[in-house]
């Protein structure tokens, strides 16, 4: 069943069954001035409208544009819960050695603690059991008969409480927030109603019976307001305070009559700073668990007491303010049968720590590199063992402009698994594609290391199975003798014949199980290794990128590592739960795209960058590119901070991984012009080096930004002040693309920087038709989300510091009341924009970025807001990612008198014959006229067919209308 849940989810994803119909709208003004003819701007050298009409166009595009999409209430969630769920529950595990003894450490015991942090602890619990009526019991506060009155720092702005209540039946609480004298927030709970005290007024709501009732405020003095949710659903909608005269609370009361239990006790305060890049600051007022904090001497051995600690499955992360400075220790207990030779692999130790086992140390570690010990020698036969693991504490040091207050960025121990094996064993296999001819030649790099005295002499067997969506028997074998030297690594490289794959596509992802088999001289299996991959080949050629031998283009959007709730932001930012990571792939391709770039930061100048397998093993099991970063991976500054020696390391841990197409260096490294030419062509030859001496099957960007850098031209004959030079050979290596992060319509810029399209460096790498060429990172253009949806958020009514860019734009900065304008704008720039670099020869896209959290929530660019909201650039990116679609041939947004529509047909895929139609209609989506278009041939590729250019005959009178286009599949 698994797999069947997840075709159905892809299927839905894509809308397959609307796929022979692309229907695609542009907005035009229409006017009998003959000033407009000609390519007329939006904004810029050539506009025709003022600013008051721009506007206005924007408001009629909002509203047309909602409807198209079928969003009227600009409210639709990208996906849904169910969605994650049914995505997770069809994800198959990997699968597991039948020779060797593959053991996955899964669930471990953990405990965050800093030095004195039992004394503080045990100090603050003191106040609870003070109090009359209260005392602490198994980590909850008792409660009878008993009134709390805790004074806490000054809540000015914006803030949050969380808590836990047991009530017995007929009893009751009430739970304020006041300013000493004058109560802002006033509650009355109890088992089966809740009444809140609003302007004055008592509000009362019934509730349902629950055993414990989990109650969240979140509190606005800006607005005086308040939004209350029980048991995570909202029953009060940002309605006035209890007391609106109130300017600020200082004290926390909790009053009841009988018993109740409380357990947790959060409140989170949010700072205005009025900096633009952080614009608030966040900080904890009260967190009590009501848990002392127990000592963690001795934690490594086995005899220590961790009964107290927290049940935890790997990866597992911990950090964030609520557990700032805090080392992180986790502990696992297993049974061990009989071995030769014993291997522990850890994904991560990030961002260091220490590994023990059976109370001796094994290692410490000062990388975020892959963890691979021998602990041969430590662990204890047929017996009990315990491992345990020290992760220490990370604080950023230099923050990046994106990166939340919160600067304790989580630290965290990736998944791990225990390998007992043979002396002679497989240490890993690199597997890829060579060609697609029929058969299909399987390329296996494979790592074998030999602990005996001598040398190994026998055979290593390699069988292909199908595995996804469904396993199926061996349709591929071969077996090589060998002989392996003792003590050293030693490698082979054996290709397998495969005829007739099913290969693998972001639309039809088929996987195969790779089975490695280690034999002795007589033929005894003594070790093997199972991975899973695709066969399918990437590479650029004739100017295009091409995906299996066929033209094709790589689109989606990339993400940032910032996700809501605010109080969680830093804790998950480089290790995102796995509904997170569902979430954002499915977001992809919900919106039609094909590739997300990895992209997870908060720090400037260092290696601050993720390689986090379980996005692969989602992506090829959905079907989705990824552009991946590695923890190598650096985005501003030095480009030299490039973890050049850890590169290999984390390209061979997902080396197997179909989805992964593209390595990435760097994001932005902007340095390279302080310095002399040598420096850049020192890091092209670094960078090249590090990735293609482990892997010759992938696209190799080195920096996602190439004008930053000395080359000024495609073929790097140039330099950026015009003077003659002559590049390293390894920036011209057929793998090292062209790119760079193209922002035409961002940035403030006008129309005019679309109509002029392609700057310099765009146009040299377009024309060579050589590689392919990817923005990397495009438009950042603004809009503001549907602020009815953020209410009483902490980012509610806050421009960014991109607000500025609506001048250039468009002509002033809209306010918070012309939102839907500013989610026209973006998404109407983005549809001509794009739209116009497809037809330029671009081959992908990758927005900035896909969903909001950055800078504090406050982040405009983001296509979805931060609560999981599309906006309507969401669908326009959609619109021109379908495999189909037609549009105007250039970007006039007035058409004058004399000015004619010559429409365009983008096409990719297999060729064939269309119906095309061309529709004028009123913004209320009247039909006045249509072109129809019988019997074109759409040739297959990546494929641009013009049509003649014609006038409609009712297009009189002035104002806007909309231009539709369909192309239906005969």
């Amino acid at each position: 069943m698994r797999h069947l849940f997840l075709s159905m989810l892809v299927c839905l994803c894509l809308n397959i069954s609307a796929q022979k119909h692309y229907k695609t709208f542009e907005l035009r003004y229409f006017t009998n001035d003959p000033k407009a003819n000609g390519e007329t701007d939006f904004s810029g050298e050539t506009e025709w409208m003022n600013t008051d009409q721009r506007i206005q166009f924007l408001n009629e595009y909002a509203d047309y544009a909602s409807r198209f999409f079928d969003n009227t209430g600009f409210d639709k969630k990208v996906v849904s819960e169910e969605e994650i769920s049914m995505l997770l529950e069809g994800i198959k595990p990997q699968p597991l050695t039948n020779i060797r003894q593959t053991i996955p450490l899964k669930e471990w015991k953990a405990y965050g603690c800093k030095t004195g942090q039992d004394i503080e602890q045990k100090k603050e619990l003191e106040f609870w059991k003070n109090v009359r009526g209260a005392k602490i019991e198994n980590g909850l506060l008792e409660l009878e008969n008993s009134s709390i009155k805790r004074e806490i720092d000054s809540l000015i702005w914006r803030f949050k409480l969380q808590t836990k209540i047991k009530l017995n039946q007929g009893s009751s609480c009430n739970v304020a927030l006041s300013d000493g004298n004058k109560k802002a927030i006033e509650v009355q709970l109890s088992k089966s109603y809740l009444d809140v005290i609003s302007d004055g007024n008592k509000k009362h709501k019934q509730i349902a019976d629950s055993e414990w009732i989990d109650l969240t405020i979140e509190g606005d003095f800006t607005q005086k307001r308040f939004n209350l949710y029980i048991n995570g659903e909202q029953l009060f909608d940002y309605i006035p305070m209890s007391d609106t005269s109130a300017m600020f609370i200082d004290n926390l009361l909790v009053q009841t009559s009988d018993k109740l239990s409380v357990d947790n006790l959060f409140i989170f305060n949010y700072k205005l700073i009025n900096n633009v890049k952080v614009p608030y600051a966040s900080s904890i007022v009260l967190d009590e668990d009501f848990e002392p904090k127990v000592a963690v001497e001795d934690w490594q051995k086995p005899g220590f007491d961790d009964h107290a600690w927290e049940d935890v499955s790997l990866p597992s992360s911990h950090g964030g303010l609520r557990e700032k400075e805090e080392s992180y220790y986790l502990r696992k207990q297993i049974e061990v049968d009989s071995f030769e030779r014993a291997i522990l692999e850890l994904e991560t130790l990030d961002p260091g720590g220490e590994v023990w086992i059976n109370g001796e140390v094994v290692a410490v570690i000062n990388s975020r590199h892959p963890v691979n010990l021998d602990v041969t020698g430590y662990l204890k036969q047929n017996s009990t063992n315990l491992i345990g693991v020290k992760v220490k504490p990370w604080k950023s040091s230099d923050p990046m402009h994106h990166a939340p207050s919160d600067l304790y960025i989580g630290w965290l121990l990736g998944r791990a698994k225990l390998l007992l094996t043979s002396k002679c064993m497989i240490k890993e296999a690199l597997v890829h594609t060579k060609n697609l001819d029929n058969p299909a030649n399987q390329l296996h790099k494979i790592y074998i290391q030999n602990k005996g005295k001598y040398y190994f002499k026998g055979a290593i067997e390699i069988n292909y199975y199908p595995w996804f969506p469904e396993e199926g028997e061996k349709i591929a074998s071969y077996t090589q003798k060998i002989q392996v030297r003792p003590g050293i690594a030693n490698d082979f490289g054996i290709e397998v014949p495969v005829y007739s794959p099913n290969l693998w596509t972001y639309n039809n992802p088929t996987l195969y199980k790779v089975e490695l088999i280690l034999k002795d001289e007589n033929g005894n299996a003594i070790d093997d290794y199972v991975t899973t991959t695709g066969i399918r080949n990437v590479e650029q050629k004739n100017g295009d990128f091409y995906f299996n031998g066929k033209p094709d283009m790589l689109n989606g959007a990339q993400i940032m590592g910032f996700r809501m709730p605010l109080e969680d932001i830093s804790k998950y930012n480089r290790c995102a739960s796995n509904e997170t990571i569902a979430e954002e792939l499915l977001m992809v391709k919900k919106m039609g795209g094909n590739m997300l770039r990895m992209h997870v930061h908060a720090q400037n100048d260092t290696t601050d960058g993720i390689n986090d397998p379980r996005y692969a093993e989602m992506a090829d099991q959905l079907g989705m590119c990824l552009i991946w970063q590695t923890a190598a991976w650096v985005r501003n500054g030095e480009a030299w901070n490039v973890d050049f020696k850890g590169f290999p390391e984390y390209i061979k841990q997902v080396y197997n991984h179909p989805s992964i197409v593209m390595w990435e260096a760097g994001n932005h490294p902007n340095l390279f012009k302080l310095h002399e030419i040598e420096d850049t062509h020192d890091f092209i030859k670094a960078c090249y080096h590090a990735i293609y001496s482990t892997d010759q099957s992938r696209i190799i960007s080195p920096t996602s930004f190439w004008q930053h850098a000395h080359y000024a031209n495609y073929d790097g004959t140039l330099d950026y002040k015009g003077n003659k030079i002559e590049p390293v050979p390894e920036y011209m290596a057929k793998l090292v693309t062209r790119g760079s992060q193209d922002a035409y319509a961002g940035y403030g810029h006008s129309w005019t920087s679309i109509r002029k399209a392609p700057n310099d460096w765009a146009a040299s790498c377009l024309a060579s038709k050589d590689k392919a060429y990817f923005n990397f990172e495009h438009e950042e253009s603004i809009g503001q989300p549907n602020w009815d949806l953020c209410k009483g958020k902490p980012w509610y009514l806050l421009h960014s510091y991109e607000h500025k860019y609506d001048a250039g734009s468009i002509g002033k900065e809209l306010s918070t009341d012309e939102w839907k304008a500013s989610q026209a704008w973006q998404a109407f720039s983005a549809w001509e924009s794009m739209k116009k670099q497809i037809l330029l020869g671009y081959d992908g896209f990758s927005w900035c970025c896909l969903h909001g959290g950055a800078n504090m929530g406050t982040y405009k660019k983001p296509l979805i807001d931060c609560l999981g909201h599309s906006k309507l650039a969401f669908y326009t990116n959609k619109m021109v990612f379908q495999s189909t679609w037609a549009g105007s041939n250039n970007v006039d947004v007035v058409y004058g008198p004399g000015d004619k529509i010559k429409p365009v047909i983008n096409h990719i895929g297999d060729g064939g014959k269309v119906e095309f139609i061309v529709r004028l209609e009123t913004i209320g989506g009247k039909v006045i006229e249509q072109k129809r278009f019988d019997n074109i041939i759409l040739r297959g590729g990546h494929t641009f067919t013009e049509l003649d250019d014609f006038q409609f005959k009712n297009r009189n009178r002035e104002g806007t209308y909309v231009i539709s286009y369909e192309v239906v599949n005969e």
